[in-house]
């Protein structure tokens, strides 16, 4: 549990809480409903915003990419916002928001804009994790730009799984993003009427962020589905194309292998094989009956 004084609010931070922590915590602000500190033990999957009167209740999921498992994980990061505290817990270390504390600590002039109120200092934690969430689709953008590359240079199996990561990772993004619309609207109702019509701007502004992402996330999954539907009908191009010289080349080769096989029965009297030149001659008729066949399929356009 670390503690930081941004000029008038209290910052306190929790990372992977413990009971005991929690227990401190109960002693420390003892107005804070039990419903609240049961939440804080585990992590919550449902995003909220709940109003107990003299404090507010926030709960945010945030994405980040996993280089290690190659996936797009959520963060939770849970407030409490009280008259003069703010109180932020999370689950895991969140580098980003170690960032964040040492940023407005140094900085003095972020201390007196964002010090104001806890609405305030919270506003502007939420708008560094809306950055770090556009900084990463950026880097989505980068990589489906890549995509869009190999697609047109003739990779589509190459490229397929990579397309699949990828529409994976932007789906559990949208998962992350999408409940905090109606969050961030709630927010805004209960944190005027806590802190008044000075906080409504601020809050509002983490609606245009919001949006923002979200914009940017939409049109990210569109390019690559679009990216998607023409590697796959590239892909179904080349492979019909393949399957068409196949069934050409067994077509062709059907006649001359049917002569051979009737002029490997073991009967008398076959036509031209008293001959003495019979073998070229039968030779020289699969050619000619072939020639025929691949000019006809020729003069079709089926080759």
């Amino acid at each position: 549990m670390k503690t930081s004084q941004i000029k008038n609010v209290r910052w306190i931070s929790i990372a992977e809480p413990r009971p005991e922590q929690i227990e401190e915590l109960k002693k420390q602000f003892p107005s804070i409903h039990p419903l609240v500190m049961e939440e804080l033990e585990t992590t919550t999957i449902r995003p909220r915003v709940e109003n107990y009167d003299d404090h507010l209740y926030a709960v945010f999921h945030f994405p980040s990419f996993s280089q290690r498992q190659n996936k797009t994980i959520p963060h939770e990061i849970d407030f409490i916002l009280m008259k003069d505290t703010l109180i932020t817990v999370c689950y895991e270390e969140n580098q980003l928001l170690e960032t964040i504390k040492k940023n407005i600590n140094a900085d003095p002039d972020l201390h007196d804009q964002y010090g104001k109120t806890p609405a305030h200092l919270m506003y502007y934690v939420l708008r560094e994790f809306f950055t770090f969430a556009l900084k990463e689709l950026d880097q989505i953008q980068a990589k489906i730009d890549e995509i869009e590359e190999d697609v047109f240079a003739s990779k589509e199996k190459e490229i397929l799984e990579d397309i699949s990561i990828l529409k994976r990772n932007i789906l559990d993004f949208r998962r992350a993003i999408k409940p905090q619309q109606q969050n961030l609207e709630s927010l805004v109702f209960q944190g005027t009427q806590m802190f008044g019509e000075r906080a409504k701007p601020f809050l509002l502004d983490l609606l245009g962020e919001y949006f923002k992402v979200w914009n940017m996330l939409e049109n990210h999954k569109e390019t690559l589905d679009a990216l998607y539907e023409t590697n796959n009908s590239l892909l179904a191009a080349k492979t019909n194309e393949t399957m068409r010289a196949f069934t050409v080349i067994a077509f062709i080769s059907f006649i001359p292998t049917a002569v051979a096989n009737i002029y490997g029965m073991n009967i008398l009297h076959i036509p031209l094989s008293e001959r003495p030149h019979a073998f070229w001659e039968i030779i020289g008729l699969m050619a000619l009956v072939t020639g025929i066949v691949y000019l006809a399929l020729r003069w079709r356009k089926l080759v």
